[in-house]
């Protein structure tokens, strides 16, 4: 087995990885299931909104600008009433309407003036304007949006999307098929969390529900197949089978080059391509990328803080590509809040941190194992191939790994 190459710049596995990418299939849910999905077309309104012109408060509708002189209320115009659009309502000089918001406007009303802007006279039947808006309070038929017009554009589907499709009468909504990723955790030392007993040589697995969690988070549909132990065969048939049955098969340990390491060799029996082993970074060197069919494979260490910034870096923009999104890391440049220097500088070296009063913070870290240190972490930050210190104040890129405040 090759020895894996430390020499593959992280930007040019990404690009190998989105070169591969296929979109897939679409499919149509009830508008009640799609919240969260990736849109598939550009949906054209099939409505114009408003749909008449309506009412924007609730008040005195007149046909004229009001003067001093009061106006006679001789009916009213609630939302929902049967009537007409087209049908004016004859005002004549001197009256007015009461009207509610969302009512139908006759098209002989020029402006309605707020309740709270009037004042009555007595014996009540007249009310006199004491305030006026610059708005006629008035909205016209399609000034929002007209017939076929772009409504929504291919996009994740957010709650107010939701309301948008149900306001122009989409109860049906295309969307792309979640991808189907198959995630397993390899090591004969892991048990599952639900364990009642840890021997002493034991570890839960954290990686897989890691992975399930991080997969499920960019939309997919997952299945944890759990622990597989160090054994050739049954990891071989294992991601045989996943491989016929889903979109992404992400498998954890079992990549480097140990004497238990099975997976790569499990690939070549397989027959799949391999298209790196191998990055200059850290943590991540052994990661390994392959294709099978139109199924990516994703071989990461076993180290949990490396499947986290491996699946940040290298999964997730290839999730949301197979939804038909674009998945935007959020990325800054930030100053160290403390000098930081290193022996080696053969790789990147990614860093777990967090911000406070503008500069970064490291966090206690062991290396790539401690798995708590991202409990208080909120982004990592790399330090760059070759450099070997950076000042106090020297600034360092940095991707954030949870939501901020």
């Amino acid at each position: 087995m090759k020895r894996p190459d430390t020499f593959l710049e992280p930007e040019d596995a990404g690009a190998i990885v989105m070169s591969t990418v296929r979109q897939c299939d679409t499919e149509t849910v009830d508008l009640t299931a799609c919240c969260g999905r990736a849109l598939a077309e550009t949906l054209p309104a099939r409505t114009e909104q408003p749909r008449f012109r309506k009412g924007a408060v609730d008040g005195y509708a007149l046909a004229e600008d009001p003067g001093d002189q009061p106006f006679d209320v001789i009916g009213s115009i609630a939302a929902g009433d049967r009537r007409d659009p087209a049908q004016p309502a004859a005002l004549k000089p001197g009256t007015a309407v009461r009207i509610m918001t969302g009512a139908v406007v006759p098209p002989d009303i020029a402006l309605i003036i707020r309740f709270e802007f009037t004042e009555t006279v007595p014996p009540a039947e007249q009310v006199r304007i004491v305030h006026t808006d610059s708005s006629s309070n008035i909205a016209e038929r399609g000034e929002n949006i007209r017939l076929d017009e772009p409504l929504l554009t291919p996009r994740r589907v957010t709650p107010a999307d939701v309301g948008i499709l149900a306001s122009q009468g989409y109860a049906r909504v295309p969307v792309f098929r979640r991808p189907s990723v198959a995630v397993f955790s390899t090591g004969t030392e892991l048990v599952a969390p639900d364990s009642e007993t840890l021997e002493p040589w034991a570890i839960h697995d954290s990686n897989s529900y890691q992975i399930a969690a991080l997969a499920e988070e960019i939309g997919a549909n997952v299945v944890n197949y759990g622990i597989l132990p160090d054994d050739q065969q049954q990891i071989t048939d294992a991601v045989k089978a996943a491989i016929d049955t889903h979109d992404v098969v992400v498998c954890s340990g079992g990549v480097s080059m140990g004497d238990m390491d099975f997976l790569p060799t499990a690939l070549e029996t397989l027959q799949a391509e391999i298209h790196f082993h191998g990055l200059a970074m850290k943590p991540g060197r052994p990661t390994l990328f392959a294709t099978s069919g139109g199924t990516l494979i994703f071989g990461l260490p076993g180290n949990p803080v490396s499947t986290l910034v491996q699946f940040e870096m290298f999964i997730a923009p290839a999730l949301a590509e197979m939804q038909g999104l674009t998945y935007t890391p959020r990325e800054t440049s930030l100053p160290l809040a403390k000098p930081f220097s290193r022996g080696k500088t053969d790789r990147h070296e990614y860093l777990p941190g967090y911000v406070q009063d503008g500069k970064i913070e490291r966090v206690t870290y062991q290396g790539s194992g401690h798995l708590s240190a991202l409990a208080a972490a909120e982004l990592i930050f790399r330090i760059d191939r070759g450099v070997t210190s950076v000042p106090a104040g020297g600034e360092v890129y940095a991707r954030y790994i949870r939501p901020t405040d």
